[in-house]
């Protein structure tokens, strides 16, 4: 169906347009990280989420683009829209439905607000305003997440949409919206919610309190005098805990016996026996974030920070370094188990100092997965450390340090504690002995060293695929039926049909392409990023709103005639995904480091925004300006590139090959367009 600008009594001005982009975008950063608390804080996991978006918005824009009173429906989703997204948070915590069904309609509200405006004037203005409010909702998300509950950014959300419809001349649905926002607010309605499913999820704890974060939401619950803290869903910190706090650090402590220590982790209770060893004259204790110091008490001398990047501004040398930030189930804790950390961990100890990486494992014997993230994280130790050992405490403990390796006999090691006046309750000199006989430690080393294992790194994080693993086998999902590649396989099917409805399949494949590319630079920069430097999933709002704003930049020059070729605009898209494949691969050995890596990843996610953002309103151009059923069907085409490529790479492709095999594919997979597109 075909609507020419300005056929309708009442059209959508040029800021009704931006207010469509920054509504969609700021629900759709809180929807993406509400799916790390759905998925166990698993980031690749979320491409499943961001897939599920990205069709439904397909779909919302080719069935939206079929209607002919277009003012009308982007009032109505405007209106639904904010509200989709209370419905989707809701049912992502309490877990009724999976999550990317729950996420389709948010995604569909969103793709008819953004092909409705196509009717009313040129396809560049009107995507370089949606793009460019697009890229202010993802910079609204950056400055408000650490400080606001999943409900009180959707109520934000609310209010763009009342100024949205207000901009239109809308005044009824937006002064309804505007006493239901009041009142809600009134009646602290948003910050209820959060807590209210906070509640739900957590249900088996008592005294149930959520708190914003970077990280999502910081919960903290009781049971049974039992306290604890779960960042995202998952376990952070609990107390008391005495038993797994002394196997932890006695062993370390006794074998070293420091008089500095750096304690990287969460743990009341083991910054607590570090601060009250005999020898020890300083421990510094780095919590992650200021939410998790507020709401648990440490002992003095607590550093807020991340503490990899507190490691590398540190200029102090420790005797002794212990890592427990918990299990790499996610890339923001991976990062403490790799190769480039552990060359950081060699450069901060003293000359006979040395270090302790908490690991997984069983009491007797490990699960083959736990002995292969063993030796794993071994591998990563062993470039930068003279000497390396794992022993059976806690798990397991690997032991790294470049000056005379210390003896770890538990006989000698109980003689040590007595004759400090060391008396634990659940470690000391009757246990040792036994703990760390050498049948015990001898049975261990085999399993380990007889596991096939690559070495942990950044941007090949072995690790954390390891783990993930593990973590499916303990929940029971590991026999569930990976839909992974048939639901790939779909896409690309959508894909290759809308392309064709268009009328114009080359061109219109030609910009999937230049979608599918782009798709694969962001999700690789968020997930390399958030492993090189640690920044946690605010980056979603950060990198989605700069791939927007290269976006309204090419839209620009596309509407101005700047760009007009578009096979040299989509080979931007491939340059863009070469040159951050060449920054990652000198990352990768040692030339940068992670915020120089992140400056060049931003920048080639900006490039591919402007190839993405040229190229759409160009071929929205060639298929006729004001004609949005066929715009529709050449964005569902683009659509269904991108969201076979939000999970193609990060779930498949990113484990097996690492960052940069996967942007040689995508560089590859323009390249193939380009020339396509140069030879008609």
């Amino acid at each position: 169906m075909e609507t020419h600008p300005g056929t309708e009594k009442r059209s959508l001005s040029g800021f009704s347009f931006f207010m469509g982009g920054l509504l969609s975008i700021l629900v759709q950063a809180v929807v993406l990280r509400e799916s790390l608390f759905g998925r166990h804080q698993a980031e690749l996991a979320s491409g499943i989420v961001l897939a599920a978006w990205i069709v439904g918005s397909g779909l919302g824009a080719a069935v939206g683009g079929r209607i002919s009173r277009h003012r009308l429906y982007w009032i109505a989703g405007m209106v639904i829209l904010p509200f989709l997204g209370f419905l989707q948070v809701a049912a992502s915590r309490t877990g009724i439905l999976p999550l990317a069904i729950t996420v389709l309609p948010a995604g569909f509200a969103a793709g008819v607000v953004f092909i409705q405006p196509f009717a009313f004037d040129r396809p560049g203005r009107i995507y370089a305003l949606e793009a460019l409010g697009a890229a202010v909702g993802g910079g609204v998300f950056v400055l408000l997440s650490p400080y606001l509950l999943a409900g009180e950014l959707l109520a934000i959300s609310v209010l763009m949409s009342v100024v949205g419809l207000l901009s239109c001349g809308s005044r009824v649905p937006g002064l309804i919206l505007t006493v239901i926002l009041i009142v809600s607010q009134l009646f602290s309605i948003p910050e209820s919610f959060s807590n209210r499913l906070g509640s739900m999820a957590f249900s088996d704890y008592e005294n149930v309190q959520v708190y914003p974060s970077p990280y999502g939401e910081v919960v903290t619950a009781s049971r049974t005098a039992q306290h604890a803290v779960f960042r995202s869903g998952l376990l952070s910190a609990t107390w008391p805990s005495l038993e797994s706090a002394e196997e932890t650090v006695v062993v370390p402590l006794a074998a070293s016996l420091p008089s500095t220590v750096l304690y990287i982790g969460s743990s009341p209770e083991v910054a607590g026996i570090i601060c009250g060893w005999p020898t020890v004259d300083r421990c510094v204790t780095v919590v992650p974030e200021k939410t998790l110091a507020e709401v648990i008490e440490y002992p003095v001398e607590i550093r807020i920070a991340d503490g990899r990047q507190y490691l590398t501004g540190d200029l102090f040398l420790y005797d002794l370094i212990i890592v427990s930030a918990g299990q790499p189930l996610t890339l923001l804790s991976n990062r403490f188990y790799t190769a480039e950390f552990m060359e950081l961990l060699a450069e901060k100890i003293s000359s006979e100092g040395m270090a302790c990486v908490h690991l997984p494992g069983g009491m007797n014997r490990l699960h083959p997965l736990e002995a292969e993230l063993a030796h794993s994280v071994a591998l990563a130790s062993e470039g930068c450390f003279q000497w390396n050992r794992i022993i059976p405490m806690s798990g397991l403990l690997l032991m790294v340090g470049n000056g005379p390796e210390p003896s770890f006999d538990g006989a000698l090691l109980a003689e040590r504690m007595d004759s400090l006046g060391v008396a634990g309750v659940y470690v000391n000199s009757g246990t040792l002995p036994y703990d760390l006989s050498e049948f015990r430690t001898v049975a261990f080393h085999d399993q380990i060293d007889s596991a096939y294992a690559k070495t942990n790194t950044d941007l090949h994080p072995e690790g954390f695929r390891i783990t993930r693993e593990l973590w499916d086998f303990r929940m029971g999902e590991g026999g569930k039926t990976d839909l992974t590649i048939p639901a790939v396989c779909l896409f690309t099917l959508i894909m290759l049909a809308a392309a064709a409805l268009t009328g114009k399949p080359v061109t219109s494949l030609g910009v999937a392409a230049a979608g599918f590319t782009g798709l694969s630079v962001e999700v690789i920069s968020l997930v390399s990023i958030q492993a090189a430097t640690g920044y946690s999933w605010v980056l979603v709002g950060a990198v989605t709103g700069i791939f927007m704003s290269g976006g309204a930049l090419g839209a620009f020059w596309m509407d101005k005639g700047i760009f007009k070729d578009p096979a040299r605009i989509i080979a931007l898209s491939g340059i863009a995904a070469l040159f951050c494949a060449a920054t990652l691969h000198l990352y990768s050995i040692g030339l940068f480091n992670g915020f120089f890596l992140s400056l060049c990843l931003l920048l080639g996610t900006f490039v591919c925004g402007v190839s993405s953002g040229g190229v759409f309103p160009s071929a929205a151009g060639i298929l006729g300006s004001g004609n949005t059923g066929k715009i529709g069907l050449l964005d569902l085409a683009e659509h269904g590139g991108s969201a076979a490529a939000s999970l193609l790479m990060p779930l498949v492709l990113f484990p097996l090959l690492g960052a940069v095999g996967v942007l040689l594919i995508a560089t590859g997979w323009v390249a193939i367009w380009t020339i396509v597109l140069w030879r008609r």
